[in-house]
């Protein structure tokens, strides 16, 4: 959620600065690696920018038939005939580009690539990135308010939002009884239980209840329709 949010600022921020923008497609020639692909994108995007100082953000898709696309989105005009030169040099074919009409449905229709599942070569891969002169927005950036990743900071030893956003710096609380958990994982488990004592008080005290009676054999936990179950012959 905090890329996706990441992404969509900075593109309304290039769009505060021209409400004109361009939807770019690149494809290359042959299926690659995603090594190989990013290798070659990078170089070709090193080129556009010290020659045409080209600058927007760029979105990986990753297609079942035609390997990597390159989803890119400017606010300004570049010419068309000089950039698929350079693009055939480094073994991009096809290439798209047209007028944005709603930068609304653009972005959401972006977003799709970052919210589906990662295949396992796109595991450490950045869907989006901005590139060039604009201003834009980092995942870092983001501060998420809500109950739960309230009480999660507080767990962390972080400051509240509130005070992050207005630039006042927290002195973290330790003591003998406290100590700020830094593993995020411990500490999303921690608050999590936090949040659910928060409304329901006897959480804990049912969960315990319910895992004497789970190992005691006394609750069945197979399904209806399978084979476990008695019931399951009788029908």
């Amino acid at each position: 959620m905090k890329s996706r949010s990441a992404f969509e600022f900075t593109v309304r921020k290039m769009l505060r600065e021209n409400r004109r923008l361009y939807f770019w497609t690149f494809t290359l020639r042959e299926v690659h690696s995603l090594t190989e692909a990013m290798q070659l994108w990078n170089q070709f995007l090193t080129v556009l920018k010290r020659k045409l100082q080209f600058r927007g953000v760029r979105v990986l898709e990753l297609h079942e038939e035609h390997g990597c696309h390159f989803h890119v989105i400017t606010n300004q005009r570049f010419p068309i005939r000089k950039i698929l030169a350079f693009s055939e040099r480094y073994g991009f074919g096809r290439l798209q580009v047209q007028v944005v009409s709603d930068a609304t449905e653009a972005v959401r229709y972006l977003c799709k690539y970052l919210s589906k599942a990662r295949p396992g070569c796109l595991k450490r891969a950045r869907l989006w990135s901005a590139f060039g002169k604009i201003e834009r927005t980092r995942v870092k950036d983001i501060l998420t308010d809500t109950p739960l990743s309230n009480i999660l900071r507080r767990v962390m030893g972080r400051p509240p939002v509130e005070d992050e956003l207005h630039g006042i710096e927290s002195v973290s609380f330790v003591s003998k009884h406290f100590r700020p958990e830094r593993n995020f994982r411990r500490a999303l488990q921690k608050a999590e239980i936090a949040y659910l004592l928060s409304f329901d008080p006897d959480y804990l005290e049912r969960q315990e209840i319910w895992q004497k009676a789970r190992f005691a054999g006394l609750v069945d936990l197979s399904h209806p329709w399978s084979s476990a179950n008695p019931s399951a012959d009788e029908s």
